[in-house]
């Protein structure tokens, strides 16, 4: 009886040894893979949020119409934070739908920063899936469920991202597949 128990015990410690450590790999590699890249905001606005009706810490945001570009419903946020990590931009914009949705974020930064800005979407979403040169602007590109992400290298001076939401796309797709009429 007691080289049963030894037996069992030893074992017991054998699999603490290596089938503890293998549970936790498994675990890790299973939690990586379920992670979910769905992006559904951008600083805390959420996609199709109203322009109007849009908080942030308790606090009603006042959109402001940018006069200086030529993007039809393009609004900047007063002191808006003008960095994404170490990445210096000139400019905000947020573009509402013509129904006040918000559906798409520009941002525009000095050209010497353009790198920084590919390694921070690189990390966050991994290699580009689409790549383009079209008059002097490079185009990169992420998809990201129904969030597309659009880097553009122009040869003067600057780099923009878009930042553009299917979220009509989606909210239909979550309406239809969940039908329960027939």
């Amino acid at each position: 009886m007691q080289a049963l128990l030894s037996l069992l015990l030893n074992q017991s410690n054998l699999m603490k040894k290596f089938f503890l450590p293998l549970l936790v790999m498994l675990m890790s590699i299973s939690a990586a893979f379920s992670q979910d890249d769905n992006v559904t905001s951008f600083r805390g606005i959420f996609w199709g949020a109203k322009r109007d009706s849009i908080y942030r810490d308790s606090k009603k945001l006042e959109f402001k119409k940018d006069g200086n570009t030529f993007l039809k419903n393009a609004y900047t946020l007063p002191g808006e934070e003008l960095f994404i990590g170490n990445v210096r931009l000139n400019k905000v914009n947020y573009i509402f739908s013509d129904e006040g949705r918000f559906f798409k974020v520009q941002l525009e930064g000095p050209k010497e920063d353009y790198d920084q800005m590919k390694f921070i979407l690189n990390y966050k979403f991994g290699d580009f899936k689409n790549e383009s040169r079209f008059e002097g602007v490079h185009y990169l590109q992420w998809l990201v469920k129904d969030v597309t992400f659009t880097l553009a290298e122009y040869d003067a001076l600057k780099f923009e991202v878009v930042i553009e939401s299917n979220w009509q796309a989606s909210e239909a797709y979550k309406k239809n597949t969940s039908v329960s009429d027939f």
